[in-house]
Parts: structure tokens; C-alpha cells; sequence
């Protein structure tokens, strides 16, 4: 049986189960291309969203002369949406750190529409057919497989849905997030391990300066910190998230910094989370059969998801950098981590202007502060199901000179 046949038999096991409810609302699942997918307009009445536009035959919207009566949209021929020929994957290492020598954008797909927006006045998601990539509350977010056309409905995977879309709409319904008393925190690198390489220095001190200035702030408010490492020494992959195994309420927050070495342009701020079992990495193009693999961190892949977005929400918000996205992958410390875990990339040492940022002690100060906020974020999240802030309440806050930490803290 080929592996595409393997991933879309489990993909409907994984989530049969699975039944949500909103007042009236309920999804309904349409079948296509061996994969499970809700259309947008089902999303749109299931969240409370305005009804989307109808999108015609070239994939642009059909919006009718005002007064007219609306027309449903004529069928389509089935879209059956793949990569450009020719694209170089990156793969990560499923034993190792994220490589320091090669960081590109995941594969995109042909986009096929305009990018469409669901807007309720609280929350907001935009979609484009054919991409990977979604907007979820003004944070960019990378999904497991592409957004689809068929029989004139843009369609979005159920696994999507379940493990992307919904928990970071609704955070407050995650089951199993506990409440946070140790933070363990993960300087990359270290010892012989230098990481990636700038004019200024290595990714390894970079790092470990980071986490130290975030040691310090936890402390001050009333966490517990263990670190992996607080001196340059090298640690081996597989004992960083053990530290965390054996932590009860704790999370797990790595440090790194970027780099390319294929375009010196390359910028911004990601972050990554366990990627969910049966949904492939966010770098990889498509669909494997390691993806099957139930993971020790997938236990806790719907936490990591919340924590992942809670401290993103709070960098993008503190520090005005270029948003790379959620993302999801199964590096060492991340599969391999039973507490909420994520791997946050602050920054490319490759690039000319942010390698100068970065080698600011100011500027990490900066960057470890905003760390800070996000854990505060998520923990207030854990622990009284209260949404977390996002980036719009941070940009306010900014303007009128609140602490949202202040107002985070339990």
C-alpha cells in the first residue's frame, strides 16, 4: 500500500473520535483526495466568523453587483494541488538540533486565490488556496498540508483544523496543560558545539546569554529555573528535555539563533512545537512514513502547540522582527520532551542587520524579556483557562505603556 494510502487511512483514525460543537454548528467532513477536510464556510459557522465569499472558476472571488441575489458558486473541476517541480527540501534531523547552516522557508504550493480573511471582531484566521501557511490572530502559522479547492468550497484538513486552528482559537478548552512552577531552559549548542557563526560570535553564546537574562526575570516573579547548561559545555541532545522529564509542572523553552547559508537575506523570529503524529514536519514537503510515529512529546503536542503560540505571540509583541511562523518539526529536544516544549529561533546571525541586533546585549535583554511575557502568557492560560494574550494586545500595550507581565502573573 502506498504511503499516501497509509497516511490518510490513519489521519481518519486519529480523528474519528473526534466530535466539537459550537451552539448549532458541528463539522461536516468532506472526503478528497484520500484526506478528511471542513469547508471554510462550515469553519466560518462553527467559530462565528461571516460567511466567506464564493470563490469562481480561476480561483479569485466571485463577488456579485451590489443588490444582486447571491448565486451559489458553479462546481469546479476537483483541484489537486502540488509543489513546483524542481524544489530543494530541507529535512530536519530527527536526532539532531535544527541544522545552523540551512533555514528556508517551508515548500510553497501554487497559490491559487487571493488570500481569503474570516474576521468576527475577537478572532481571525486568513487562508490562501494552494498554501500551507494561515493567519491565526495576527501570527503566521504553518499547517500540515495544504488549504483546497474543490466543488467550488475552500476545504482545510481536519487535522488541521484539530490540532492548529482550533486549539489556538480556543485555547482555554486544551485538556491537559498543568499549571507551571519550573521553567527549564535550553541554551543551544555549547562546548565544542559552536552553532552558527557570525562576526560578532557563536550561536552558543548568544544563546546561553539569552536564557541567563531569562533565568534572572522567572526568577524575580516567582518560578523555579533549571537550566541544561549555564556555562559553555557541551550537552548531549537526548539529556536536555530528560532535565524536564523528571520536572512535575514544567516547561521546556530551547534557545537558538538562525542561519543560511543560502540566502543572506533570510530574517525574522520562528518557533517550533512537536508536530503532531500523522501531520509532517512544517520543512518537509509532504507526508512521510515516520510521520506515523507517536512520538513521547506528542503526548503533549496540543500544550507545546499552546506554548508555542503563547511566547510568540509575546516576541512579536515585544520586538518588531519579521514573522517566520509556528512551525512544527521533531527535533531531538522536542520528541523527545514529555512536559509542553518548544524551540524558538531568535534571529538570523547570517543576516547582515540582525547579526548587528543580535550581538547588542540590549537587544537580548530585550528578547529574553519577551520570553518572559510568554511564559507568563501560557502559564496564565494553564493554569485559569483564560485566552492568552496576543500580538494586538501587546502593540496596545506598548502604546500605552502597560506591563502586561504585571497584569500575566498569577
Amino acid at each position: 500500500m502506498k504511503t499516501s494510502r497509509w497516511l490518510g487511512l490513519f489521519c481518519c483514525t486519529l480523528l474519528a473520535a473526534l466530535t466539537l460543537r459550537a451552539g448549532a454548528a458541528e463539522w461536516n467532513l468532506v472526503r478528497f483526495e484520500s484526506r478528511e477536510y471542513v469547508t471554510l464556510d462550515n469553519i466560518a459557522e462553527f467559530y462565528g466568523f461571516p460567511k466567506p465569499p464564493p470563490v469562481d472558476l480561476t480561483g479569485h472571488f466571485a463577488v456579485p453587483p451590489v443588490g444582486a441575489p447571491a448565486v451559489a458558486p458553479a462546481p469546479v473541476t476537483p483541484v489537486v494541488i502540488t509543489p513546483p517541480s524542481g524544489l530543494v527540501t530541507t529535512v530536519e534531523k530527527i536526532t539532531d538540533e535544527p541544522s545552523p547552516i540551512s533555514s528556508q522557508e517551508p515548500p510553497p504550493a501554487v497559490a491559487l486565490s487571493k488570500t481569503i480573511v474570516l474576521d468576527s471582531g475577537k478572532m481571525q484566521i486568513e487562508v490562501t488556496v494552494g498554501l500551507r501557511e494561515a493567519q491565526i490572530n495576527g501570527v503566521k502559522h504553518w499547517l500540515a498540508f495544504p488549504v483546497a479547492l474543490h466543488d467550488g468550497q475552500v476545504l482545510v484538513s481536519r487535522l488541521d483544523l484539530s490540532r492548529i486552528i482550533e486549539p489556538n482559537l480556543r485555547p482555554e478548552l486544551i485538556e491537559g496543560m498543568t499549571p507551571v512552577t519550573t521553567v527549564v531552559l535550553d541554551p543551544g549548542h555549547g562546548g565544542h558545539d559552536r552553532g552558527a557563526m557570525s562576526k560578532f560570535g557563536f550561536e552558543k553564546d548568544f544563546a546561553l546569554d539569552v536564557a541567563l537574562r531569562a533565568r534572572k526575570l522567572l526568577e524575580s516573579e516567582g518560578y523555579k529555573v533549571v537550566m541544561t547548561r549555564a556555562t559553555d559545555v557541551f550537552i548531549p541532545l537526548d539529556q536536555r528535555p530528560a532535565v524536564a522529564n523528571t520536572i512535575p509542572n514544567s516547561i521546556f523553552v530551547s534557545i537558538h539563533f538562525n542561519s543560511s547559508s543560502t540566502n543572506a537575506d533570510a530574517r525574522g523570529f520562528e518557533i517550533f512545537s512537536i508536530a503532531p503524529r500523522g501531520a509532517p514536519s512544517t520543512n518537509d514537503s509532504g507526508p512521510r512514513e515516520r510521520d506515523l510515529r507517536e512520538e513521547p512529546g506528542n503526548a503533549v503536542d496540543m500544550p507545546s502547540g499552546a506554548l508555542a503560540g503563547s511566547v510568540f505571540h509575546a516576541l512579536l509583541g515585544h520586538v518588531p522582527m519579521v514573522d517566520r511562523g509556528v512551525k512544527h518539526a521533531r527535533f531531538a529536544v522536542l520528541r523527545l520532551c514529555t512536559q509542553p516544549a518548544v524551540l524558538i529561533e531568535c534571529g538570523f546571525v547570517s543576516n547582515n542587520a540582525e547579526s548587528t541586533l543580535i550581538s547588542s546585549s540590549a537587544w537580548r535583554a530585550h528578547v529574553a524579556e519577551a520570553i518572559v511575557d510568554g511564559v507568563a502568557n501560557y502559564r496564565v492560560l494553564a493554569e485559569r483557562k483564560t485566552r492568552p494574550k496576543v500580538i494586538a494586545d501587546y502593540r496596545r500595550a506598548a502604546v500605552t505603556g502597560v506591563n502586561l507581565r504585571d497584569t500575566a502573573t498569577p
